[in-house]
């Protein structure tokens, strides 16, 4: 009989990966924001990454954790709509702030059922996180509202930090999670 691994550790560094991307770009670190090019296939590689993230709430599923699988398949949700979003933006679409809105209460909505479920508070701290990371990008794509990047930047980056320390100390064990 084979033994099913549960991915959660594997869907935070996924986390962790995507918001040190947004992060950068808020920082605008690797990119040129006039290059719409590589941005874009940024954008299409988020996508992959959202499709990477439904294998692991299914895997989640089959490893029996209720909560990780609508987490992750949230993610993966929220992932599909930030490319999509994200390219829409680029486009100067006036549709893609309404998207990283939307992103944001969902995010709020299920910080309070983490709570209310009493998940470990570094989940909380990473949802309320991403729900603020979102919610600047959505003032980014508004209209005159560039010198938000930098909230992004911040944001992006206080996410990454604490997904990935999340996910070291789940898959480690050897680091405090509380």
């Amino acid at each position: 009989m084979t033994k099913t691994i549960d991915p959660t550790s594997a869907g935070l560094f996924l986390v962790g990966f995507i918001t040190l991307l947004f992060g950068l770009l808020g920082f605008n670190l690797f990119s040129d924001p006039s290059d719409v090019g590589l941005l874009s296939a940024i954008f299409d590689f988020i996508f992959v990454i959202g499709i990477l993230m439904v294998i692991i709430a299914w895997m989640a599923g089959r490893a029996g954790n209720a909560y990780a699988t609508a987490l992750f398949a949230f993610i993966a949700v929220a992932i599909f709509g930030a490319s999509f979003g994200a390219t829409a933006g680029l486009e100067g679409d006036a549709v893609a702030p309404t998207i990283f809105y939307a992103l944001a209460l969902f995010f709020i909505v299920f910080l309070f059922v983490a709570a209310m479920l009493g998940t470990p508070k570094l989940l909380i701290v990473l949802l309320f996180f991403v729900a603020l990371l979102y919610l600047f990008v959505g003032v980014y794509f508004g209209e005159g509202d560039k010198p938000f990047a930098g909230a992004v930047g911040v944001f992006g980056l206080l996410s990454f930090f604490t997904a990935t320390y999340f996910a070291a100390a789940l898959s480690t064990q050897k680091l405090p999670v509380f």
